[in-house]
Order: structure tokens, then sequence, then C-alpha cells
């Protein structure tokens, strides 16, 4: 891949958890949804793809960290 493509594939990822946050502040979803956690975990899983053509230590532990949170509260709803 491009550097281009890892730099889109970033930036659609920042997209994507500004989306769900701003959702969240419009209480158009909630925090403890399907909805909040999913565009949590693809915005910070493109996040880390981009890192890799970069490599940042600390973005990439704050990437992890997001998306092992949101694939826990994945799993919380998927348990109700």
């Amino acid at each position: 891949m491009t550097h281009q493509i890892y730099n889109s594939l970033g930036l659609f990822g920042v997209f994507l958890i500004l989306v769900a946050y701003f959702l969240l502040q419009i209480e158009k979803i909630k925090s403890s949804g399907m909805a909040y956690a999913l565009y949590n975990i693809i915005g910070s899983v493109l996040i880390l793809v981009s890192l890799y053509d970069k490599p940042n230590i600390p973005a990439i532990i704050m990437e992890l960290a997001w998306t092992a949170i949101s694939i826990y509260s994945v799993i919380k709803i998927l348990k109700r």
C-alpha cells in the first residue's frame, strides 16, 4: 500500500470515531449501544493500519487500548 492509502485509512478511522462521539453527544446513539462500540472498533483499527506505515508507539498503544475496550463493550452487549 502507498503512503496515501495508509493516510486515507487513518483519516477515515478518525472520522468514524469523531462521528460516533458526535452522535453520542446529540443523543442519537447510546454509549452502551452496539453502534457506538462498532464505530470505535472500526475507527481504531483503521488508525492502527495507518500507523503501520509510520509507527508511533504512544499512538499504537492508545489505539490498541481503544480497540480492546470497544471489543469488551461488544462482548458485554452480546452477553445481554
